[in-house]
């Protein structure tokens, strides 16, 4: 199987989250597997060569261009999950059950006011990208993207995005709320 056939598998599988991609990698034993070895140390080499360029955009750009480049950034990844996340299209009770079955611990939706609220199940920092210990915090907007890009697809309507708590900020956890700008509480 050739690696990119093998990520998307993983994703079809439900290990879109990239953790588990990062975990499968790095529970593997030295030694025992040559392809999946190779894979962990090129997976290492990127988180680590990421968060150098990371690090270096977040010292050189004014907040608001950084956080946009960010922000747009985890747009893009948001676009890569279309065939997961489109099917839910109008449909945001449903996608927040099945998220509770793939990577939430708990979801909440009011629908009168268009917020959603997400606590991720993982006490790491989701993308297969990040390396806690290297990655700035302000790479966070990435997945304020993401959650902008989704919900915005889901809801039919523009949202905002606010973390609440974030394992790169120093939380357990990741929470998200999720707020429809078109609808006011």
């Amino acid at each position: 199987m050739k690696r990119d056939e093998f990520f998307r598998t993983m994703c079809t599988m439900g290990f879109c989250s990239f953790a588990s991609m990062g975990l499968l990698a790095e529970g593997a034993e030295q030694g025992t597997n040559p392809e999946l070895d190779e894979l962990k140390w090129k997976l290492d080499f990127v988180r680590k060569r990421f968060a150098k360029l990371v690090g270096i955009l977040n010292v050189n750009l004014d907040e608001n261009t950084k956080n946009k480049v960010f922000e747009s950034l985890g747009k893009e990844c948001a676009r890569m999950f279309l065939d997961i996340t489109g099917p839910y299209k109008g449909k945001p009770k449903e996608f927040l059950e099945e998220i509770k079955k793939r990577w939430a611990k708990e979801t909440t939706y009011d629908e009168a006011t268009g917020s959603i609220r997400v606590v991720d199940k993982s006490e790491h920092c989701t993308c297969a990208l990040v390396d806690e210990k290297l990655m700035p915090p302000a790479f966070c907007h990435c997945t304020l993207g993401w959650q902008k890009e989704t919900y915005s697809m889901i809801l039919g309507q523009p949202v905002e995005a606010i973390l609440e708590e974030s394992i790169l900020r120093g939380g357990k956890r990741c929470v998200f709320r999720i707020q429809a700008t078109n609808t006011h509480a």
